[in-house]
């Protein structure tokens, strides 16, 4: 919790005091490999913080997965779109890793929001961050190419491409996983 707390105060600026106000509304699950986090179908309440793991957040159409993203150490994770519109869930957000994840309620949430004037800001700062990297992503999947798509995830967190299967990876990037194995040929080529 250390290091969230040190995340928090980075990512919005915060005090100690106000950075464990923030936490202390938060409840610590332990999740193993495979167990969802949030299921489709479901409207979101809930608000996660990744302390250790990785989850894969996928849509599924015709039997079939499409990754829309990954979170991992220190990342928020919820369907967002859920949890603003009180709308089920059309995505599943699944553990890739044994987990710890700290949660928060939506009535936790609104609750510290009323005590709490500095929420407001952080929920502000929360939606621009999120869509800035919406617009960053989706810019991305119409200009760039496959393997400047892959090495954008790469700069992100190296140690994904290792922490994550290939054939996720290709549908993250909206490629064939032979892509994924080209673009690495590629890089390990260089000089």
């Amino acid at each position: 919790m250390k290091e969230l707390k040190k995340h928090v105060r980075t990512l919005f600026d915060l005090s100690e005091k106000e950075a464990e106000i923030f936490l202390s509304q938060f409840t610590r699950v332990s999740l193993s490999k495979n167990d969802v986090f949030m299921p489709t179908g479901k409207v979101c309440h809930t608000i996660g913080l990744i302390e250790k793991g990785l989850m894969k957040c996928v849509y599924h159409r015709n039997g079939e997965e499409t990754v829309f993203e990954f979170a991992y150490e220190n990342s928020f994770i919820s369907d967002y779109y859920s949890f603003v519109t009180l709308t089920p869930s059309e995505k599943e957000i699944r553990c890739l890793e044994d987990t710890i994840v700290h949660t928060i309620s939506r009535e936790s949430l609104e609750k510290l929001g009323k005590e709490h004037v500095f929420i407001e800001s952080m929920s502000r700062k929360i939606n621009e961050r999120l869509f800035l990297r919406m617009h960053e992503r989706l810019k991305s999947m119409l200009l760039d190419p496959a393997a400047e798509r892959y090495q954008k995830l790469v700069a992100e967190r190296q140690d994904l491409t290792q922490r994550i299967p290939q054939y996720l990876i290709a549908s993250y990037l909206n490629v064939k996983p032979e892509t994924i194995s080209r673009i690495r040929k590629k890089i390990s080529n260089r000089p």
